[in-house]
């Protein structure tokens, strides 16, 4: 699970941390508060680790707040409590709660795009990729969002950010398609409509965070096979 880490007191930033920059390569660190550097030196790879971990803490406990109570029903005080941080030390790390959410949408749009370019460098038949893929995506839906319908919530994003977070859907979107087109060419799938056949699979997955609920019921990985199993038996040529 990507965003799941030690639970440990939460330690505050020291001064010496204060005007460091973070791993900008990782998705967990974009758009992230940063502090003038006032010209100091770069931060040191362990700073900038140690930062980029704290960023993660904070995520995972705050997907855990919007689970319990919603996105719309959490405030940044809900999630500082629960860290037993002040305010002023969590928007040292986050200037607000959308750019949380933000961050859970492209860490979580990284792992299936991540997915999707394993299967292309494996050269997997389209039937096998798509059922990699959907595997990944309800995994992702369970493990990134803990269930919750945050995938849902993209219009609570600015511009800025909602374009990111469109960019890397968009990508993951075409990429299913691509895979849906060779599979029709290949003689695996019918002809159907691979626009509106990703947006049902999308549907279907994303809704998972409207009736999921961690240790009732199905798994995500008898969901990911579930759901792998009916949409490709219903793409699947007939003679």
């Amino acid at each position: 699970m990507l965003f799941a880490v030690r639970r440990e007191p939460y330690d505050e930033p020291r001064n010496h941390e204060r005007g460091t920059g973070l791993v900008t390569s990782e998705s967990a660190d974009r758009g992230a508060a940063r502090p003038p550097s006032g010209g100091r030196r770069p931060a040191s790879t362990y700073i900038e680790s140690k930062r980029h971990a704290k960023r993660m803490r904070i995520l995972e406990s705050a997907v855990r707040s919007f689970a319990r109570r919603g996105f719309y029903g959490t405030s940044m005080d809900d999630i500082a409590e629960e860290l037993k941080l002040t305010r002023g030390s969590l928007y040292y790390y986050f200037h607000d709660k959308e750019e949380i959410l933000a961050l859970c949408h492209l860490v979580a749009l990284d792992a299936v795009n991540r997915a999707l370019d394993m299967v292309r460098a494996e050269r997997l038949p389209p039937d096998a990729a798509i059922r990699r893929l959907i595997v990944e995506h309800v995994r992702v839906m369970v493990d990134r969002f803990h269930g919750t319908a945050l995938a849902l919530d993209v219009d609570a994003l600015d511009d800025a950010r909602r374009a990111e977070v469109v960019a890397l859907r968009d990508r993951f979107e075409r990429g299913l398609r691509d895979i849906m087109e060779e599979g029709v060419a290949a003689g695996l799938f019918r002809a159907a409509d691979p626009k509106l056949t990703s947006f049902a699979v999308f549907g279907a997955i994303n809704w998972v965070g409207r009736w999921y609920r961690p240790g009732a019921g199905a798994d995500p990985e008898t969901i990911g096979d579930t759901f792998a199993d009916l949409f490709l038996d219903g793409l699947k040529a007939r003679p």
